[in-house]
């Protein structure tokens, strides 16, 4: 019986160490887009989707970045990006933001922009929800 007692609470134990140490900041909603690289003037095109990353963050706290971020390199001078295990109901926002190492053809950084003048700078998911968010890279 004794046996039993601790191999139960050793298990009980374990279960409670596999959420992980921020399991409150882990969720289940989706942030998906488009970035759109300029037609010319990017020094670096052909990897410029490497240097750019897409950032998830609580409206509160914006240097505290959420999710699981992927960006990759898509047709048509474009970069598509997934960014995934936000948490829901959480007033969030989503900004791109380009490497030092990404430059224009004149050696100016590129500015990033939300592709659409009315997106609403924060915005919240519900559960398993997904939102698409779209940001244009411009030179000049």
């Amino acid at each position: 019986m004794y046996r039993i007692a601790v191999a139960a609470l050793f298990f009980a134990a374990a279960g409670c160490a596999t959420t992980g140490s921020a399991g409150s900041r882990e969720g289940n909603a989706t942030v998906t887009g488009v970035i759109r690289l300029p037609e010319t003037g990017i020094a670096q095109a052909q990897d410029a989707c490497e240097q750019i990353r897409v950032v998830v963050a609580p409206a509160a706290n914006t240097s505290d970045a959420l999710g699981k971020a992927m960006v990759k390199a898509s047709r048509g001078n474009r970069c598509s990006f997934t960014v995934s295990g936000i948490p829901s109901n959480t007033e969030i926002q989503a900004n791109a933001v380009a490497d030092a190492a990404l430059k224009c053809a004149n050696g100016a950084a590129p500015t990033i922009a939300p592709a659409s003048a009315t997106a609403q700078p924060t915005f919240k998911l519900s559960d398993y929800g997904t939102s698409t968010r779209d940001f244009v890279v411009s030179c000049g």
